[in-house]
């Protein structure tokens, strides 16, 4: 590795310095051949004087264009002689054996010798100025050190190789020296051999040939085979993304399997618990609320502190029409003379003797309303079914018993207890007497209820 010669372009911006007005040389525009960083090349630089500095400038000053002196003179009768002498002198004062190790140059100066061009000066002027610094090349420290690790790994390689070389003259030397004591060697015997081993190397050449034929196939079937991966590999990567998808639709399918599961579970325990409940139960309930019979949470009746609305006298009407009405369909009985026709707050009961004959099971409570019978009619005909319905539950049930008793004839109501009984007319009557005979109707209509539910079951059997 050749190390990097000094730059005089850059040594010589010192002295241009000096040339321009007013300026003070207090550093050196030198750059690293490496790295191209600034240097600060030496600081015995900045202890030059500046008339020192001002005659080598005025030395360079004083050439032709084409670089050669305005006039020959020698070296002893230039004013920068006295220069040189005194840079020299510094030279010789800082040599030493180090200086010598790294082969730095030693710069003797001939008064008697003239500068006959431009070129010759500006190499001494180099030279000058390169003995005076410490540094030979413009090189930073720390290229220095790559170039010194450099350096040291191209002398172990040297060194390695030098040792390489030694060994094999050695054994040069030694084969020569055991050919000398050997016997005469056999020329024929050694052309001979040498004949068979150029047909060797023919049939080694004709065996290669062949296998450089054989290795361009294998190369040509590598190249299929590479396509053919390529290929499958894009199959496999298509597999897999399909593969994915499919995964991902089956977890959303076992989700919703898993949904629909739990939905039946919960649909089943709905069921189940459907199963056990009666519709009758849930549709009619039939309650009390103080002196009021309820059904619906409808009351049934009037009292004078109480005043219902007639509106909910007829809704609580139809809901009783319609319970009797049920229950007799679900045990497929018929009721005679009459038929109930549920209709809400406008119900009414048919005569069958007469079937254009209809009696209302509502009212409005006005005073022509009173004097009409025919509502009145009406509950008596209700109170009827209901004493056949009761018949009808006997048939079935001889146990069976209401705990009011009923009187169709007179439409009555009587209890078995104390001998109470009230009418279920509102003509000529009280209302708080036809309050609590209605209240004893639908106690009468809630046990007829309970037995229906009883004997037919739950609701999957109606």
């Amino acid at each position: 590795m050749s190390s990097p010669s000094p730059n005089p372009g850059a040594i010589m911006a010192l002295a241009d310095k000096t040339n321009r007005p007013n300026s003070s040389v207090k550093y050196q525009l030198v750059c690293c051949q490496r790295c191209a960083q600034m240097l600060d090349v030496e600081t015995n630089f900045h202890q030059l004087e500046e008339t020192i500095l001002s005659e080598l400038s005025a030395a360079e000053s004083n050439r032709n264009p084409d670089g050669r002196p305005k006039s020959h003179r020698h070296s002893d009768q230039q004013p920068g002689g006295d220069i040189r002498e005194r840079l020299r002198t510094a030279a010789l004062e800082v040599r030493d054996e180090e200086d010598l190790a790294l082969g730095r140059r030693q710069i003797v100066f001939s008064r008697d010798v003239a500068e006959e061009d431009g070129k010759h000066d500006r190499l001494r002027l180099m030279e000058l100025l390169s003995d005076v610094s410490t540094v030979d090349h413009p090189i930073c420290s720390s290229c220095t050190d790559s170039v010194m690790e450099e350096l040291e790994l191209e002398i172990q390689s040297v060194e390695k190789e030098c040792v390489t070389y030694e060994y094999f003259l050695k054994q040069f030397k030694k084969n020569l020296t055991d050919g000398a004591d050997a016997e005469t060697v056999d020329l024929p015997s050694l052309q001979n051999e040498l004949r068979e081993l150029e047909e060797e190397e023919r049939l080694l050449r004709e065996q290669m040939k062949d296998a450089e034929g054989e290795r361009q196939t294998l190369l040509i079937k590598e190249d299929f085979l590479k396509m053919e991966g390529e290929k499958m590999k894009r199959a496999e990567e298509e597999y897999f993304r399909e593969r994915a998808q499919l995964d991902r639709e089956l977890t959303e399918l076992e989700d919703e399997q898993d949904s629909v599961n739990y939905q039946m579970r919960v649909s089943e325990m709905v069921l189940d618990k459907l199963k056990k409940t009666n519709i009758f139960n849930i549709a009619f309930h039939i309650w009390h609320q103080d002196q009021f019979g309820t059904i619906n949470g409808f009351r049934l009746g009037r009292l004078p502190g109480s005043p219902v609305e007639w509106p909910e006298i007829n809704a609580a009407w139809g809901q009783t029409v319609l319970l009797l009405y049920s229950l007799a369909k679900k045990m497929n009985f018929t009721f005679e003379r009459y038929k109930l026709v549920p209709f809400g707050s406008h119900s009414y009961i048919e005569c069958l003797d007469d079937q254009n004959k209809k009696l209302p099971l509502y009212g409005d409570g006005g005073f022509k309303f009173f004097w009409d019978s025919k509502f009145d009619h009406a509950m008596a005909a209700f109170l009827d079914c209901l004493h056949q319905f009761k018949g009808q539950v006997e048939k079935s049930d001889s146990g069976f018993c209401l705990p009011y008793d009923i009187e169709p004839g007179p439409a009555r109501i009587r209890d078995v207890h104390s001998g109470a009984s009230y009418c279920i007319r509102a003509q000529f009557n009280s209302v708080e007497q036809w309050t609590k005979a209605l209240k004893w109707m639908l106690t009468n209509l809630k046990w007829g209820l309970a037995w229906v539910v009883s004997q037919f079951g739950e609701v999957s059997d109606q």
